[in-house]
């Protein structure tokens, strides 16, 4: 991980296939939000770890993501979330694979960010 003022950076990486899937439901200001999130991690060279929160292992909506990790997207309050898994990097100690992203707490019919992810993984098992 590299070090910047706020702390350590890991990079992410993008699963670029799930990530336009879950686009493609979302409002237009869920791609705004993203792309200005991608333009930082690019300028940054990754995501302050300070960013990164673990998620809990079973939610109270019956969702297990153990060992995942998210952020809020925009920062710190945002109405989107990213959720990710460790992953191996080519010249770094690790990095975050981004598998998941969509509205945090939605309100009606939606699953959340954390459903989705949720399975994404049960379908990956």
């Amino acid at each position: 991980m590299a070090d910047s003022p706020a702390g350590p950076v890991v990079p992410v990486l993008f699963d670029e296939q799930a990530i336009a899937e879950d686009l493609h439901h979302l409002p237009g200001g869920a791609r705004v939000a993203l792309d200005a999130l991608r333009r930082e991690l690019e300028r940054n060279d990754g995501l302050p770890m300070a960013r990164v929160k673990r998620c809990d292992a079973e939610g109270r909506d019956g969702t297990n993501l153990g060992g995942c990790l998210k952020t809020y997207v925009p920062w710190p309050t945002g109405r989107f979330g990213l959720v990710f898994v460790p992953a191996a990097h080519p010249t770094r100690p690790l990095a975050l694979r981004a598998f998941a992203f969509g509205v945090r707490h939605p309100t009606g019919s939606r699953p959340s960010v954390y459903r989705i992810a949720h399975n994404r993984r049960s379908q990956a098992s």
